[in-house]
């Protein structure tokens, strides 16, 4: 089939018009589809033959501005076909020409065509693996329940029994008790009241659509004949006579992408819609030659939406997981700066976080801290510690302290001797002398990222300090006033913040966290050393809202930022 050449601008089409291009198919144009013929939200659409096989192209309200579905009719799993989905709609690529209809139809119509033609030699089977999640995904036969898996640290490669337990609507498989304590814990504050064992398999090559399991019997011979000791499982997992129990199918694809595909088998119910009695599931099973798998032929199967709960690890940065990992972190300081910090680096990957706070949060705090109203009244690094470990459930460790870093210094020595890094962000001279004096005193090995904030956060400074070499105090005079400030004037703090504080939001603080949280980062993996001094300015309307300016010592040392302010980076010196 050829597609009519002719295309002109149709902003403002007209059924005649579309109707008149379609009908250029000759006899593989089959007419427009009726209105009680279209897909949910279409508005108009056509009916063609292409070699032997029918489609429907579709179109919504927002077209031209939004992009022609195509669909296969009649589709099935039996007839799956790579970047086709379980409606028939086929995964195009195509953007529409906006404004323009014809030009939108021809290009979705020519890439619909060459994908279906690619199909029939088999060009993207391997999609089929590469993609299985999102295949099984597509033909899941049961939407209400789904299944979270955590892969073990084998992987997609071994056979094994695993641990699960279920809600009304999730299941979540974990690679042993521990793993699911520890998930469990953080997320709700409670241990899982029980676990089942739950097999996982091992199988290669992954199955096409075609091929997964619509009965026991189906997933018997899937497990048999492409894993090594796969029934041996599915064996134990029935010989309890359970009244469900579930099934994750484990395979690695051609791409080096594990992947995972979950199946629940269950009793039939009898005709009062409970599971059937142990007796009726083992009846004359011991005639059978294959006593164990006629009674698994006799459980029934769901295919479910299965996803990894480790998922959101695929989405840092490659490189950086592993540092991350084995990082052990201190946070002194909980407030506006050090809780955002706290929560980046938490996201960042890093597993092991102790945070070192002595206040409350109160209810002038909820706007710049990332804690809320809920927790006002709660201890900060506790309070934050339980909602970091909730927020991200995989997490290896973080605990809060509720105490100055001082004492956290004379009660947990043992802490700071395994620390790679000091995070302070307390906002406060003498509270970060004492970081400093705990680190030098002992002669430890971490290294202190000090972070904070001039008036208005109109600037925000990071500075790496090592265990020797340049200290902090450097930077500071004997009544800790900081040697080199980058902002100058502004307008006195109001009288409820009693002096300590001037007025900031959010998005300012934002850029200081960020600052802070990348440095602290980037001494983890090495990439910056000690010392190291990153500063960032406001832009000059923030400077002028607060009756400020850039301070002249500052100008003359790290030069005059532009409009819309500056990132100094440099080394810690004063001479």
């Amino acid at each position: 089939m050829n597609l009519p050449l002719q295309v002109t601008a149709a902003t403002d089409f007209s059924r005649a018009e579309l109707d008149a291009w379609f009908a250029e198919f000759g006899e593989d144009f089959r007419g427009r589809l009726p209105a009680d013929g279209l897909r949910a939200n279409m508005s108009e659409g056509w009916q063609l033959r292409w070699r032997g096989r029918e489609l429907e192209v579709q179109v919504d309200a927002d077209f031209p501005f939004s992009a022609a579905r195509i669909c296969l009719v009649g589709y099935t799993r039996a007839q799956a076909q790579p970047h086709v989905e379980k409606d028939g709609k086929l995964c195009l690529g195509a953007k529409p020409v906006p404004g323009n209809a014809l030009s939108s139809l021809r290009i979705a119509l020519a890439e619909a065509f060459q994908l279906l033609s690619e199909n029939e030699t088999r060009q993207h089977d391997d999609d089929f693996q590469n993609d299985f999640s999102l295949y099984w995904l597509t033909w899941a036969s049961r939407a209400s329940l789904s299944v979270k898996v955590l892969p073990s640290s084998s992987g997609a490669r071994k056979t094994t029994l695993a641990r699960a337990m279920w809600t009304e609507s999730q299941t979540f498989v974990f690679p042993g008790k521990n793993a699911a304590k520890q998930f469990w814990t953080n997320l709700t504050g409670t241990a899982p009241e029980s676990l089942r064992a739950t097999a996982v398999i091992s199988i290669d090559p992954l199955p096409a659509p075609d091929r997964y399991p619509d009965s026991a019997a189906d997933l018997w011979a899937l497990v048999h004949s492409r894993s090594q000791g796969g029934t041996d499982l599915l064996a134990q997992l029935v010989e309890t006579d359970p009244k469900e129990a579930f099934v994750i199918l484990a395979g690695t694809a051609p791409s080096g992408r594990e992947h995972y595909a979950a199946v629940r088998i269950h009793r039939p119910l009898d005709p009062s819609g409970q599971p059937v009695r142990r007796r009726v599931m083992r009846k004359d099973i011991k005639d059978t030659e294959e006593p164990t798998k006629t009674l698994f032929e006799r459980f029934l199967v769901e295919r479910l939406a299965t996803s990894r709960l480790d998922a959101s690890s695929t989405r840092l940065p490659e490189g950086t997981q592993q540092q991350m990992l084995a990082a052990k972190v201190v946070i002194a300081g909980c407030g506006a700066l050090g809780s955002g910090v706290v929560r980046l680096l938490a996201q960042a990957g890093v597993e092991h976080i102790h945070l070192v706070d002595p206040e409350y949060l109160g209810w002038e705090n909820i706007r710049r801290h990332e804690l809320g109203a809920r927790l006002v009244g709660n201890g900060k690094a506790q309070a934050l510690a339980i909602t970091i470990r909730a927020n991200l459930p995989l997490i290896g460790f973080v605990e809060g302290y509720q105490m100055t870093f001082a004492t956290f210094a004379r009660q947990h020595p043992e802490i700071l001797d395994q620390a790679d890094l000091i995070v302070s962000c307390t906002g406060n001279w003498a509270a970060d002398a004492s970081v400093e004096h705990a680190l030098r005193q002992a002669h430890r090995k971490a290294s202190v990222v000090y972070g904070w904030m001039e008036a208005h956060a109109l600037a925000a400074h990071a500075v790496l300090i090592g265990n020797s070499g340049p200290k902090l105090s450097d930077g500071f005079d004997e009544h800790g006033e900081f040697r080199l400030p980058a902002v100058a004037g502004g307008r006195p703090p109001p009288p409820e913040c009693g002096g300590a504080s001037t007025p900031f939001g959010a998005i300012e603080l934002s850029n200081a966290q960020a600052l802070v949280a990348r440095l602290a980062v980037d001494a983890l993996r090495g990439i910056e050393r000690t010392p190291a001094w990153r500063s960032l300015l406001s832009d000059s309307v923030a400077f002028r809202e607060a009756d400020a300016a850039v301070a002249r010592g500052w100008v003359a040392r790290r030069g005059q930022p532009g409009e819309m302010g500056g990132f100094f980076s440099g080394d810690w010196t004063f001479r």
